[in-house]
């Protein structure tokens, strides 16, 4: 196995597609690939990495029921409505680098790629959608089977 570790900093882009989901089966119907959209993303889980290293910590001191003893028990302090969409929105504006072919209803003018912008278009299930899908698939980018480049040389 071959490893790009300079892939995530970098982003890929993303032709975009449509969705839709299936009302009687649930399932996610994929349209083909929409010529001249595409998105840059990056994965977000760097982005949660420095959040929970940074997130205040609460400790709490419980009795074993066993020993008797008191042990400390720590985890993340629980964020409030405001912090939690707050964090929603940074991560949106972390992960979503470019936008490409998307164009504006009324002005007929390419979508800024602004933080306003972004989190607009978050709103939209279909591009929800299209967005989750694609930080699955940068899960296994930068990854490539020794035989698949060796085949190339």
């Amino acid at each position: 196995m071959i490893i790009d570790l300079d892939a995530a900093p970098r982003g890929e882009w993303f032709p975009f597609r449509m969705s839709t989901v299936d009302l009687n089966t649930g399932e996610t119907i994929w349209g083909d690939p929409i010529e001249g959209m595409r998105v840059k993303l990056r994965s977000w889980k760097p982005f949660f990495e420095e959040r929970a290293a940074t997130r205040e910590m609460v400790d709490e001191w419980k009795v074993n029921p066993k020993t008797k003893a008191y042990e400390k028990h720590s985890y993340p302090k629980e964020l409030t409505p405001e912090e939690k969409k707050k964090e929603r929105e940074d991560v949106f504006d972390y992960a979503i680098m470019e936008l490409d072919g998307f164009k504006d209803k009324a002005t007929r003018e390419p979508i800024e790629c602004s933080r306003g912008n972004k989190i607009k278009l978050m709103g939209f299930d279909w591009f929800d959608r299209f967005f989750v899908d694609c930080q699955q698939r940068l899960g296994s980018y930068g990854i490539e089977r020794e035989e698949e480049v060796s085949e190339n040389f």
